[in-house]
């Protein structure tokens, strides 16, 4: 055979190719990242459910506290869920370990790796939760609007979470914390079952309205320094974060705080003291390196020395330039007022109490509720009556966990039930295929059902 006739065969590459990794939930991009306007984590888990076509509640259940092994959020015996929204919902744009859990989780399933800067997380050694993050939302409905009229994504900046943040600095104008229609004037939680981005969670209407008549006090020009220099100031912190190469630090502060003395307080705390609006306590704790500052408080004190907070908590301890401050003054601050003490009437409480235990009231209510109805704190009515708050405490608890056991119940006989009928339909009993036939697709994030679940595919012989 004459090898010149031969024609060169095509090589194939039989190497298996490198297929990219498929994220489970949408690679929604987070918004205005390495600015002033970088979205809230909060606000994200919003959208991401908008963008999923489900309410958040079901994003929730049926995605994240399956990966975050959070078992006391899927407990619909004790409605945790929606205990969360309202209580610890602001911790998620924090600096703690719900922060992490959940920026942790979202960034494997959406295969995003930057989500933690949506939080304080990147300023967690600098930062003390006290006073930190609003519970409630805070928004500009002039951004709302003109984000709508331009197709702009509807979005909440971490910012406005902010307690310290109360102006939009774009608008320039307070922030709404209240639904502005007339038969709602709600404030809003944070995250609710199905909350929608620009939207009221109690009413359903549309938050970016910009007329009606809202309770502003004129700020005066001082004041009004005060709060764009906050905005200015926290917007660097946000808008660098993802930039940091640097761990935050506190050790400037010692230093700063002694160059004002020795510059313009003639070495007195109690003038440094005054100045910030603040006690030497305080002060004190901060020089001795015991306390972190509050981010209002570490304001003051770099408002003050008109020192950026960014620089302060970066700058490598002894670099900081403090030779020559240019010092000036806080504006006055509204002192709020203390609620008087109420008289204790010791009988008459008592009498109010025990007949809270022997009215047949369903159900019975529970300690905090007969404190409200009385107007003083449970803290003040256990101190005087630990008896008695006790059983009316015991008598609520009873009450829950025989509900919550007849819900427990019922919720596994529903899922034997629709297990069952999947099988006579000649199904498949699948986790996909039960939860499609369950009144409330959240039952299989309970793990009493997934166990029911589990029992019933056996006793029909399937393998699990």
């Amino acid at each position: 055979m004459n090898s010149d006739k031969l024609s060169p065969c095509e090589l194939w590459n039989l190497t298996t190719p490198r297929l990219p990794s498929h994220s489970q939930l949408y690679t929604l991009e987070p918004l205005g990242l390495g600015t002033w306007k970088t979205e809230s984590l909060t606000s994200y888990l919003t959208r991401l459910a908008e963008a999923h076509c489900v309410s958040l509640r079901d994003l929730v259940f049926h995605e994240l506290l399956l990966l975050m092994e959070r078992p006391y959020l899927s407990k619909p015996i004790s409605n945790c869920l929606s205990s969360f929204w309202k209580e610890a919902a602001r911790a998620i744009n924090g600096t703690g370990i719900l922060a992490q859990d959940w920026a942790r989780t979202l960034e494997h399933l959406t295969l995003i790796t930057d989500l933690h800067f949506l939080t304080l997380l990147p300023w967690a050694p600098v930062l003390t939760t006290q006073r930190l993050l609003r519970s409630t939302r805070a928004w500009c409905p002039e951004c709302f609007a003109e984000w709508q009229e331009t197709g702009q994504p509807i979005y909440e900046p971490l910012l406005w979470n902010l307690n310290v943040v109360t102006i939009c600095p774009h608008h320039q104008r307070y922030l709404r914390q209240q639904c502005p229609y007339p038969d709602c004037q709600e404030t809003l939680p944070l995250l609710s079952a199905h909350i929608h981005p620009g939207y009221c969670s109690k009413c359903a209407k549309w938050l970016g309205i910009t007329t009606g008549k809202i309770n502003e006090s004129p700020l005066s020009a001082e004041m009004w320094d005060w709060h764009t220099w906050v905005i200015k100031a926290t917007g660097e912190l946000l808008a660098r974060a993802p930039i940091l190469t640097v761990t935050p630090h506190l050790n400037n502060i010692p230093n700063l705080i002694a160059a004002y003395l020795l510059q313009a307080a003639n070495g007195k705390v109690a003038v440094l003291a005054q100045n910030l609006q603040l006690s030497r306590r305080t002060i004190r704790s901060w020089q001795q390196g015991v306390q972190i500052p509050q981010l209002e408080s570490l304001l003051r004190l770099c408002y003050c020395c008109n020192i950026s907070p960014f620089s302060l908590l970066t700058t490598e301890p002894g670099l900081l330039n403090v030779t020559r401050l240019k010092v000036r003054s806080l504006p006055a601050f509204p002192h709020p007022q203390k609620k008087r003490r109420r008289p204790f009437d010791a009988n008459l409480i008592q009498r109010a109490l025990e007949k809270s235990l022997e009215s047949e009231e369903s159900p019975p209510p529970a300690m905090r509720t007969v404190a409200q109805r009385l107007d003083y704190s449970p803290r003040q009515l256990r101190e005087h009556f630990p008896d008695l708050c006790k059983t009316i405490s015991m008598r609520y608890q009873n009450y829950q966990r025989i509900c919550g056991e007849r819900r427990v119940e019922q919720m596994k006989k529903e899922i034997r039930r629709v297990t069952l009928k999947a099988h006579i339909r000649g199904l498949y009993p699948s986790e996909n295929q039960v939860t499609a036939l369950l009144s409330d697709p959240g039952f299989m994030a309970n793990p009493h059902a997934r166990h029911i679940w589990r029992e019933t595919l056996r006793e029909l012989g399937y393998e699990y």
